[in-house]
């Protein structure tokens, strides 16, 4: 019988894909950092390979279908997954290569080092995780098992929320039954309790990777799971460093033992000090990554903090024509045009991807110009929201995800136009006029 590295060695060979080295590995299998055997875009990849060996042929055929729903989320703080495949009793996940390793060991070498984050890189990171989740909770997507591990960096030390859904792939296979899914640090208090997974679940663990990269340790802790469970159920919630008071709210909010008193994604991303760093990542220079603070990334424990956030510029205009929709859609949206709001949930079309994408409508200026979550950097015209943007679940729009258990994915019919959108004919004609004007105009 083959060892588990000839069976690595083979399902990679089979799939054009030669091992540099393991980058991570666990209960679950191995993380193997990869290179194509046949010319491509020369960028190595991570293959997170589980092992579904002794699964039965349906509960791998589960496996595939739930792990391809990862390849359908595209946002710039996502890791992003590209397919995936069965080959040798491994079940196969190709992703994005980070080439700044984990938070978690990041925060481990800052501690090691006596030295401790900027608030200000502590508020960069923790937005960017926020954006990440509020994009899956809009798919109707829990992450089950978020913890500073799960966070990745990028070259130029950006956040990057990967390995979504492993937990419920594994639940699809056998290995579920020889490993712990969700970390026992994270928990939220209603899962001490036995109660189900939720979005809270998720806020409450983005609030416990809070204060681990402000206090370099988990905010409880205890030395068996018995003692751990009381701690997170009944121990006073600790306090931030002081040097990170500015955020002490913020994780107020995220720890609140009451699930009901659990801030969204959205809602702290609507706080002022939140807010004001999503616009000057909107003003970030306009590349595929957002420029991270840099000097004040790391200091010394006693040192004073910082200020070294990004300077602020105001986003490229409106998107080009080159990746319009082939079809006449400029016509069928334009009614829709202009009449966008902030936080209003939308689609648009991307000429990359040659598909709709969901999106959520993130600024809005005097123009009427928005910004959206897919395209932060990226300011869209009047004209081309006729063309390229539509409110989401339009009456042909295809099924959407939502919850089945505990973050599984199941397709239902939504409602045909949001009534925030409904009007009668002729105020859809004024709408179309008055948009045809302003775009003559240069609005």
């Amino acid at each position: 019988m083959a060892s588990a590295k000839e069976r690595i060695g083979s399902a990679l060979a089979q799939h054009g894909y030669e091992q540099i080295k393991t980058v991570g590995e666990g209960s679950f299998g191995k993380a193997i950092l990869v290179r194509h055997t046949t010319p491509s875009d020369g960028k190595n990849a991570v293959i997170k390979m589980i092992d579904v060996n002794r699964a039965s042929r349906k509960e791998r055929e589960d496996a595939l279908k739930e792990s391809q729903v990862l390849s359908s989320l595209k946002h710039t703080n996502i890791v992003r997954y590209h397919s995936n495949f069965l080959a040798e009793g491994w079940l196969c996940i190709v992703m994005d290569y980070c080439e700044g390793g984990d938070l978690s060991s990041r925060i481990k070498k800052t501690k090691a080092k006596g030295t401790t984050f900027s608030e200000d890189q502590v508020l960069w990171w923790l937005t960017q995780g926020l954006q990440a989740l509020s994009y899956i909770h809009d798919l109707h997507i829990l992450h089950r098992d978020l913890k500073s591990g799960n966070f990745f960096l990028s070259k130029s030390g950006n956040l990057k929320l990967g390995d979504f859904g492993i937990a419920k792939v594994l639940d699809c296979t056998a290995a579920l039954a020889q490993t712990q899914v969700g970390t026992p640090y994270y928990m939220c208090p209603e899962i001490c309790k036995g109660k189900s997974y939720s979005w809270g679940s998720d806020m409450w663990a983005m609030g416990c990777v809070l204060y681990e990269m402000c206090a370099l340790r988990v905010p409880f802790n205890g030395h068996d799971l018995k003692s751990l469970i009381s701690a997170i159920t009944k121990a006073a919630v600790p306090e931030l460093p002081s040097q990170y008071k500015a955020l002490q709210d913020v994780s107020h909010k995220l720890l609140s033992r009451n699930p009901a008193m659990r801030m969204h994604a959205d809602d702290i991303l609507g706080m002022p000090l939140v807010r004001e760093t999503v616009k000057k990542m909107q003003g970030s220079r306009p590349t595929d990554e957002v420029q991270r603070p840099s000097s004040a990334c790391e200091r010394p424990s006693s040192a004073r903090p910082q200020s070294a956030r990004p300077q602020s510029a105001r986003p490229q205009s409106a998107a080009g024509s080159e990746d319009r929709p082939q079809s006449s859609a400029g016509s069928e949206y334009s009614a829709y045009a202009g009449t966008f709001s902030k936080k209003d949930k939308v689609e648009y079309y991307s000429g990359t991807h040659n598909e709709w994408l969901p999106a959520s409508v993130i600024d809005v200026d005097g123009k009427r110009q928005i910004l959206m979550d897919v395209k932060p950097k990226t300011w869209i015209s009047v004209e081309i929201q006729g063309e390229k943007v539509r409110p989401r679940q339009m009456a042909d729009a295809k099924e959407q995800k939502c919850p089945s258990g505990a973050g599984g994915v199941q397709r239902q019919r939504r409602p045909s136009v949001p009534d925030k959108y409904a009007r009668p004919e002729s105020a859809r004609r004024d709408v179309m006029r008055r948009n045809s004007a302003a775009a003559r105009l240069g609005a």
